[in-house]
């Protein structure tokens, strides 16, 4: 099994500064290996969180979540 979930960064960009970001990770389960990750996805932890459990719930293959996310944004 996958589970999608996100991960909070703190990031810095010259023209933002420090600011609050999330990133969605595909873990394998059991056992917690990453499969794949997307940073930087959204400063909404409330999107970022629904979308990564749309793609548990639809079983997303791990190499398909960055097209995921482009096509959400």
């Amino acid at each position: 099994m996958i589970r999608y979930q996100i991960v909070r960064q703190e990031l810095e960009a010259p023209e933002l500064g420090r600011y609050v970001s999330y990133g969605i990770e595909a873990v394998a389960l059991p056992g917690g290996e990453q499969l794949a990750f997307v940073p930087d996805v959204s400063t909404d932890s409330s999107f970022a969180a629904a979308l990564a459990d749309r793609c548990t719930e639809g079983a997303l293959d791990p190499a398909q979540l960055l097209d995921v996310v482009l096509d959400a944004l």
